[in-house]
């Protein structure tokens, strides 16, 4: 078996080592079985798409099951503090019968269901609001059982809603999103002992938390690909709202635009500890690299890479350089703005969604 070898620029055998991974998948620390690729030559680790796609089933696997225990330990919870049963349970939250058997039989729910399980295990008037709205599924003798729990539960300063009250508040209402990808991380971020260098490393750190955004919407980008999405997010953020996204300087390497910074301190796990800090992001730059994963995160990085390889920016860095030499010139912001605001003239891009025209265009060149 061989592969690319980045540092050895050629083809080698490698050997598989495996050891005990670590992620973060939607704001859980996940321990997987992982196997890593090093290079026979170098002893560096090497990009291997099977192996890659192993870890990832073995991480979301893990996941999963993470996820089912901690579901089976609040449906307990719901079930005793309510004293309801598995069936009625179901029936309240309007899904199906046999949706909470399933899930104490380890089925993982989905993010938005435990969220749900969450919020009515937490707060007994946020349950009685969803009992009221769908009282009518049960019999009345589960409802009044049930209802007198919540009344015993519920503190003087949490008002409860009266039976004969219509409820003001939908279960839509009441299933609010509690926590975004990667966040509630505190109690594993290490502790910065000056911190005033982490004030002021603050700008020079939001690439970190550019790319911990982008690992949580899409868990399955490659190291290849993460280069290149970063690269389309600065250079369009600039054009649209006219101040860069992060503040890092990209450089020309063979294989495309790369922020060595990330590169380096990311080439052997994800799991880096600036990578657990909360998503600092606001809704605005959330939404726009929403849109950047949805019209380049769709492509391979090595599609990403030829098509970085069609433009003048990466081209015009490594003008004068051999193929062979991996690394290169920074990409000038400059370049790169001057570049994209001709692409947003050509394409007339009267909104951010325009910029699927410019990708597909841009994938079509290298079919």
């Amino acid at each position: 078996m061989s592969v690319f070898c980045m540092k050895c620029q050629c083809e080698v055998g490698y050997r598989v080592v495996e050891e005990i991974g670590k992620t973060i998948i939607k704001g859980y620390d996940v321990n997987y079985k992982k196997k890593s690729a090093i290079c026979e030559r170098c002893a560096q680790p090497v990009f291997v798409e099977q192996i890659h796609d192993e870890n990832k089933e073995q991480s979301k696997k893990s996941y999963q099951e993470l996820v089912s225990r901690e579901a089976i330990d609040i449906i307990t919870s719901i079930m005793e503090r309510y004293n309801i049963g598995k069936r009625p349970l179901s029936l309240i939250l309007d899904w199906g019968e046999l949706t909470i058997t399933r899930y104490l039989k380890g089925m993982a729910p989905k993010k938005e269901y435990l969220d749900t399980l969450k919020l009515i295990n937490e707060k007994p008037s946020a349950f009685a609001q969803i009992l009221n709205q769908n009282q009518e599924k049960i019999t009345r003798k589960a409802y009044e059982k049930c209802l007198k729990k919540i009344t015993d539960l519920t503190t003087t300063d949490e008002q409860l809603i009266d039976e004969d009250v219509t409820p003001t508040v939908s279960m839509d209402d009441s299933v609010q999103e509690t926590e975004s990808f990667w966040e509630d991380s505190s109690s594993i971020v290490p502790m910065l002992e000056d911190n005033d260098q982490q004030q002021g490393d603050k700008a020079q750190d939001k690439i970190y938390h550019v790319v911990q955004y982008i690992l949580g919407v899409s868990e399955d980008v490659t190291p290849h690909a993460l280069q290149k999405i970063l690269y389309y997010a600065q250079a369009f953020f600039k054009v649209f709202y006219g101040y860069h996204l992060f503040e890092d300087d990209c450089e020309a390497w063979a294989q495309g635009p790369v922020y060595p910074n990330i590169y380096y301190q990311l080439k052997d796990s994800y799991d880096h500890p600036l990578m657990k800090n909360s998503c600092s992001l606001d809704d605005k730059e959330q939404f726009f690299i929403d849109l950047i994963m949805r019209y380049f995160g769709c492509y391979s990085g090595k599609s990403l890479e030829r098509m970085t390889h069609c433009e003048k920016p990466w081209r015009d860095a490594r003008s004068g350089m051999m193929s062979v030499q991996v690394e290169g010139r920074v990409i000038e912001k400059s370049s790169i703005e001057k570049y994209f605001m001709d692409v947003y003239k050509k394409y007339n891009m009267l909104s951010m969604t325009d910029i699927i025209d410019y990708s597909t265009s841009l994938f079509s060149r290298i079919l």
